[in-house]
C-alpha cells in the first residue's frame, strides 16, 4: 500500500519504507526525484505565475513522460512495488488537496485501476473531503453495513473505517480484501 503524508508527520511513523518526494536533502529520506515536479514548474506553483489547473496538468505530463520510459521508468516500478509493501512518500507540503503529493495519488491510482490493482493511495496528510454524492454516500453506507471488514459504528454513529483499509469512509472506492471495486465514483 501507498501511503502519502507531509513531511511534518515524519518523525512519528514506524514504516520501514519511507521516502521524499523533493528538491532537498531530507536526514533520513531519500529523494524519488523522477516523482518530484520539476524545479522550474514547481517554482512557478509556489510563485502563483500557475493556476493550479495548469500546473496539475503540466506536472501529469511530466509524470506521463516517466511512465513512457517503460522498463527504465521509476513511477511503474514505485506503483508495482507498492501493491506488495507498504510505502510513505512523503512531500514538504503542508496537510491540503492542491499537493503535488494529490496529483501523485491520481496518476498511481489511474495506474492501478487501468491494470486492474484494487488498491487506493492513502494521503494520511490530505483534508478530509465530503466530495461524494448522495447517491454515492448511500452505496457506501449499504456495503458498509453488508462487508464483514467494516469496522462497527463508534459513538455518534458515524464509522471511523475499515479493518482492512485506512481509508475515511469517503475515501473508499475499491477493497483489496473483498478484491472488488465498491463504488464506481465518476470524477466530477
Amino acid at each position: 500500500m501507498l501511503y502519502l503524508d507531509a513531511l511534518d508527520n515524519f518523525r512519528g511513523n514506524t514504516t520501514r519504507n519511507q521516502f521524499i518526494i523533493c528538491h532537498e536533502t531530507v536526514k533520513g529520506l531519500r529523494n524519488i526525484l523522477e516523482l518530484t515536479p520539476a524545479v522550474e514548474l514547481l517554482q512557478k506553483w509556489e510563485m502563483k505565475v500557475l493556476a493550479w489547473e495548469e500546473f496539475q496538468q503540466a506536472f501529469k505530463a511530466q509524470l506521463r513522460e516517466e511512465y513512457g520510459r517503460g522498463e527504465k521508468s521509476q513511477l511503474k516500478r514505485w506503483a508495482n512495488y507498492c501493491i506488495e509493501n507498504d510505502v510513505v512518500i512523503y512531500s514538504p507540503e503542508s496537510v491540503g488537496q492542491q499537493t503535488y503529493r494529490a496529483v501523485l495519488a491520481e496518476v498511481i491510482n489511474n495506474i492501478w485501476e487501468q491494470t486492474g490493482k484494487a488498491a487506493r493511495v492513502v494521503d494520511k496528510a490530505a483534508k478530509p473531503t465530503n466530495a461524494l454524492s448522495k447517491v454515492h454516500r448511500e452505496a457506501m453506507e449499504r456495503t458498509a453495513d453488508t462487508c464483514k471488514y467494516f469496522q462497527p459504528p463508534v459513538q455518534n454513529g458515524v464509522r471511523k473505517s475499515c479493518f482492512c483499509c485506512t481509508h475515511l469512509d469517503t475515501q473508499v472506492f475499491s477493497c483489496g480484501k473483498l478484491d472488488k471495486l465498491v463504488i464506481a465514483y465518476e470524477w466530477r
